[in-house]
């Protein structure tokens, strides 16, 4: 089973507490699955126990993308590779504060 988790634009009242909220970030390790160029979207499949949560996530300039303690560019981040991606709830989607490569893609 997968799981996806889906930003949807706030338009409430509340709003306003929507955007404290959306300034909380989460880390999750996980498996690359599609890179997006046009989009600069990053796909990662999180494992949860015998069910997986997909979370894309928008990579803007102020990402910080690393692989073994260095800067690396957009264009490493490839399928297959394991990562940690800590991101936050912005009212478009999600949106990459960091990934860091783990482990390369195989192949």
């Amino acid at each position: 089973m997968v799981l996806f988790l889906l930003a949807l634009p706030v338009s409430s009242p509340l709003a306003g507490e929507a955007e404290k909220k959306a300034q909380a970030t989460a880390g999750l390790v996980g498996t690359i699955v599609a890179v997006i160029p046009e989009s600069r979207t990053l796909v990662v499949d999180v494992p949860l126990s015998a069910d997986v949560l997909r979370i894309g996530a928008e990579i803007t300039k102020r990402t910080k993308i690393e692989a073994a303690g260095a800067a690396a560019s957009f264009e490493s981040l490839k399928p297959g590779a394991r990562v940690r991606l800590n991101f936050r709830r912005v009212a478009t989607g999600n949106e990459a504060i960091s990934v860091e490569i783990l482990r390369g893609a195989e192949g």
